[in-house]
C-alpha cells in the first residue's frame, strides 16, 4: 500500500519510511511543541504536513486538499505574543486580558483581508487564496503552494542578481502591487524573503501584513517586526502615515539590495545622516534614469518620495528622470525642536512617557528636519544582532554597549540582542550607555533516563519536565511488555523546553509457561543488558523501577533487586530493579553577566569548583562574569572546574607623549602672556589660558564672530536647560 508523504504531499509505498521524493522521515515530530502535528486533519478536508516557515505572527505549513486532490499552503493566524498552543493539540490558546482583544483584532484583519486578495484568482503575481475559515480558536487561509525559491534565497546562491532579471521582478510586483492599492489594501513588508520566484519564471508576492499592522499598533516589539533597510520610517511609529508610498519605499529598497547585495540603511538612521550611495557608486552598471527612479523611491520623507506604484514603474521606464531631492526646514533657533525635548529627557524615567507621547501624536517625523547638535547621537537598532555587531554599531554611533543580563528566547537566536534599554531613534549624549539583554536561545530542560521503566510512569517523568510525547510500540524479547525499549533523546542530556520525544513501547510477544516456576538469577552489579539476556533465559523480566546516580555502582549496573536472589517466581514474572546512572550530574547554570560572588555561589551550592581569570571588557561592567568555560545547559559531573572569566572594565588608558604636550604649551605661555595678560587678568583660571595666547594674533577676525555663535550655543543650552521647568 501507499502512503502519503507529510514532508512533500507526494504517494510512495509505505514499507519505506524515507519518503524517495524528498527525503522526509515519515513519523517526524513537528519541529515545535506549538505546531499541529503532521497528519492532522482540518476542516474535515485538509491534511497538515511539516512546517514550511514560521514567524511572531503565523505559521505555514504544506498541506492537502482531498476535494481538489491539490498540495496546498495553509497559513495559521497565531501571533506569539498574544497566544499559544499545548503540545499534541489544536486548539489555540489565546493570551487573556488587552492582548485576547489584540488577537482577535488582528484575526478579523486577516480573514477580511484573506477574502479581499481572494478575487485576484486571476492575476498571476499574487498567491492565490482557495479558503479562509476561521477554527481551532483562530483563522486560516488556504492557498496556493508554491514550487521555487524567494528572492532572499536567490541573493544568499548568487550575492546579486542583474540589473534586467531584476527589472523583470520589480515590474511583475509593480503589477499586482497596483491592483491590490486600488482596493485599498498596503503590503506593509515587501522584501526579499516575501517575493517568490516559481521554477516557471513567474514571481509572486506574497505574506501580506495587515494583520501585521492591527496586532502591533499597541505593541513592544517594534524592533522584532519590522525589516531594517526595507521599512520606511512611517512603520516606525504606531499611527504613521502608510499608504501606496510605504510599498513604494519596500520596493525600491528590495530592488536595490537585489543589483547591490547590500541592505539600504535603516530608515531612522538615515533621517538623521543619510549616508546611502547610489547603486552607481558601488559599481553597478545601471540606467541613470532607473538610478533615480530607485532613490526617488527611497526617499525618507514621504513628501520626497515616490508616491505610487504607477508613478514608480514609469520612472524606471523613462529614459530621464528628475531627481526628488530631500528637502530638510532650518531649525529655528527660537524654538525648542522636538529633539531636544526628547534628549533633555533621556536618563530618567520620564523618557518612556515623553516617548509614547511623541509616538501618540505622530511627531517623530520632526526628527529628520534638525541637524543633530555637537555632541548628540542617535541610538540605532541593535535587536536581534550579534554582540559583536551590536558592539561596532555603538561605537560608530559613540555609544557605550553594555551588556545587562541574559534570558531564554524562543525567537531570538543565542547570543543576538533580545531588547535594548534605549529605544531605537532615540536621541541622547554620546558616550551613553545602552543596555542589553543578550539571547540564551531556547530554554533547554533535562531529559529523564526512562529506558526500561513502565510506560506511564516513563509518560509522567517527561511531561513533568516540559516534554511532549509520543509512543509507538516495537518488538524486543528482553523488555517487559508495556516498558520503554529506547527513548529518541538520551536521558540525562538536556533538550528544548517543549521537544518531542519518541519512546519506543515492548509488545507482549507472549512465550513462557506462567505455570512454571524458576528460580531468581542474582542481578545486583550486573550490567543491565547482560541481566535481561540472563533473566531472559529464564523467561523472566527486568523492570526498572528507579534510576539513580552512585558513585559507587558504573553507570547502566544494577543497585538492586526487589525480589532476593534464589526466591521462586512463575516465567514471565518481571523483577524490579534500581539501576545506576553512574556519578551525579547536574545542569550547568548561565552565569554570564552575574556579580561575581553571586556566580561563584551559584555554581559552588551545585557541588561545581570554580576558577577565577580576570580580562579587561568594554562590554560587561566591571565584577560580572563575561563568560564560563562550561556552556550553559550542559550536564556535568559534581566536582567539575568551571572557569569564570570576570570582567575588570575597560582596559586603562595608557598616558603617551601627546597627553604631556598640553602641560608644556602651558609652562610656555606665560612667557609670551606675561607683557599683555597676566597683568591686568591676575586671576584668570587656567583653562581660559590658550585663548590668551590667542587674543594678540586673532583678535582682529576672530573677535567680532565668535562672540554671536557662543551666545546662540548658549541660547540652545538654556532651552535645553529650562525644559523641565515648562
Amino acid at each position: 500500500m501507499e502512503r502519503r508523504c507529510m514532508g512533500c504531499m507526494e504517494m510512495y509505498d509505505e514499507q519505506f519510511e524515507i519518503c524517495p521524493h524528498c527525503g522526509y522521515v515519515h513519523g517526524t515530530p513537528p519541529k515545535e511543541a506549538y505546531h499541529i502535528t503532521p497528519g492532522s486533519l482540518l476542516a474535515g478536508r485538509y491534511i497538515i504536513g511539516r512546517v514550511l516557515g514560521f514567524g511572531g505572527f503565523g505559521i505555514t505549513y504544506i498541506g492537502y486538499d482531498q476535494v481538489l486532490e491539490t498540495k496546498v499552503a495553509i497559513k495559521e493566524y497565531m501571533p506569539g505574543e498574544f497566544s499559544t498552543r499545548m503540545p499534541n493539540q489544536q486548539m489555540v490558546t489565546v493570551y487573556s486580558g488587552e492582548r485576547a482583544e489584540q488577537f482577535h483584532e488582528g484575526m478579523l484583519k486577516i480573514i477580511d483581508e484573506a477574502r479581499r486578495l481572494a478575487q485576484f484568482q486571476n492575476e498571476p503575481n499574487i498567491v492565490h487564496i482557495y479558503d479562509c475559515f476561521e477554527a481551532n480558536n483562530t483563522a486560516y487561509i488556504v492557498m496556493e503552494y508554491l514550487d521555487g525559491e524567494s528572492v532572499k534565497e536567490l541573493l544568499a546562491r548568487t550575492g546579486k542578481i542583474p540589473v534586467d532579471q531584476a527589472l523583470d521582478i520589480v515590474l511583475k510586483v509593480i503589477s499586482a502591487m497596483k491592483k491590490v492599492h486600488e482596493i485599498g489594501i498596503i503590503h506593509r513588508d515587501i522584501a526579499p524573503d516575501n517575493i517568490y520566484i516559481l521554477k516557471d519564471g513567474n514571481v509572486k508576492i506574497l505574506d501580506f501584513g495587515a494583520a501585521r499592522y492591527a496586532t502591533t499598533k499597541h505593541s513592544k516589539s517594534l524592533s522584532v517586526i519590522i525589516k531594517p533597510g526595507y521599512a520606511p520610517e512611517e512603520q516606525y511609529r504606531s499611527r504613521g502615515d502608510q499608504g501606496p508610498w510605504t510599498d513604494v519605499y519596500a520596493l525600491a529598497a528590495t530592488f536595490y539590495k537585489m543589483i547591490t547585495g547590500v541592505t539600504p540603511e535603516d530608515a531612522m538612521e538615515r533621517s538623521v545622516k543619510d549616508l546611502l550611495k547610489k547603486p552607481s557608486k558601488l559599481g553597478i552598471s545601471i540606467p541613470k534614469g532607473m538610478e533615480t527612479a530607485i532613490m526617488n523611491g527611497l526617499n525618507v520623507r514621504i513628501e520626497d518620495r515616490t508616491q505610487t506604484m504607477d508613478e514608480f514603474e514609469q520612472e524606471l521606464m523613462a529614459a530621464e528622470v528628475k531627481e526628488k531631492v530631500a528637502r530638510q526646514r532650518r531649525a529655528d533657533v527660537g524654538k525648542i525642536p522636538m529633539w531636544a525635548k526628547i534628549a533633555a529627557a533621556v536618563g530618567s524615567l520620564a523618557v518612556i512617557a515623553l516617548a509614547v507621547i511623541v509616538m501618540t501624536f505622530n511627531f517623530m517625523p520632526k526628527l529628520e528636519e534638525y541637524a543633530l547638535p555637537e555632541g548628540k547621537t542617535m541610538v540605532p537598532n541593535m535587536v536581534n544582532q550579534d554582540l559583536e555587531t551590536a558592539e561596532q554599531m555603538g561605537n560608530e554611533k559613540q555609544l557605550q554597549v553594555m551588556v545587562q543580563s541574559m534570558k531564554y528566547s524562543a525567537v531570538i537566536p543565542e547570543g543576538n540582542v533580545t531588547n535594548q534599554l534605549i529605544p531605537t531613534g532615540t536621541v541622547v549624549d554620546v558616550q551613553t550607555e545602552v543596555g542589553l539583554e543578550i539571547s540564551r536561545g531556547k530554554e533547554k530542560v533535562v531529559v529523564p533516563l526512562v529506558q526500561g521503566m513502565g510506560q506511564e510512569e516513563a509518560v509522567a517523568a517527561l511531561e513533568e519536565a516540559e516534554l511532549t510525547v509520543e509512543t509507538r510500540e516495537v518488538d524486543n524479547e528482553y523488555f517487559a511488555p508495556g516498558s520503554v525499549v529506547s527513548q529518541s533523546i538520551e536521558g540525562n542530556t538536556t533538550a528544548v523546553k517543549g521537544d518531542t520525544i519518541i519512546l519506543e513501547i515492548a509488545k507482549d510477544n507472549g512465550g513462557g509457561d506462567p505455570n512454571i516456576m524458576v528460580s531468581v538469577p542474582m542481578l545486583e552489579g550486573m550490567d543491565l543488558t547482560e541481566a535481561q539476556q540472563l533473566a531472559r533465559e529464564d523467561h523472566l523480566y527486568i523492570y526498572t523501577v528507579e534510576n539513580e546516580f552512585s558513585d559507587t555502582v558504573p553507570e547502566g549496573a544494577i543497585i538492586s533487586q526487589e525480589t532476593a536472589a534464589g526466591e521462586q517466581v512463575a516465567q514471565n514474572s518481571t523483577i524490579r530493579v534500581v539501576v545506576s546512572m553512574g556519578r551525579e550530574k547536574v545542569q550547568m547554570p548561565g552565569v554570564e553577566t552575574m556579580e561575581r560572588q553571586a556566580a561563584v555561589d551559584a555554581l559552588e551550592t551545585l557541588g561545581l569548583t570554580v576558577t577565577i581569570e580576570e580580562e579587561y571588557s568594554n562590554t560587561f561592567r566591571e565584577g560580572t562574569v563575561i563568560s564560563q568555560s562550561v556552556a550553559a545547559d550542559e550536564m556535568v559531573e559534581k566536582g567539575t572546574s568551571v572557569t569564570l572569566t570576570i570582567s575588570r572594565g575597560p582596559a586603562p588608558q595608557r598616558q603617551t607623549q601627546p597627553a604631556r604636550q598640553p602641560q608644556t604649551q602651558t609652562a610656555r605661555q606665560p612667557a609670551t602672556q606675561a607683557p599683555q595678560t597676566q597683568a591686568p587678568a591676575p586671576t584668570q583660571p587656567a583653562t581660559t589660558a590658550p585663548p590668551a595666547t590667542q587674543a594678540p594674533t586673532q583678535a582682529p577676525t576672530q573677535a567680532p564672530t565668535q562672540a554671536p555663535s557662543n551666545n546662540k550655543e548658549n541660547l540652545i543650552n538654556n532651552q535645553l536647560g529650562g525644559i523641565g521647568a515648562q
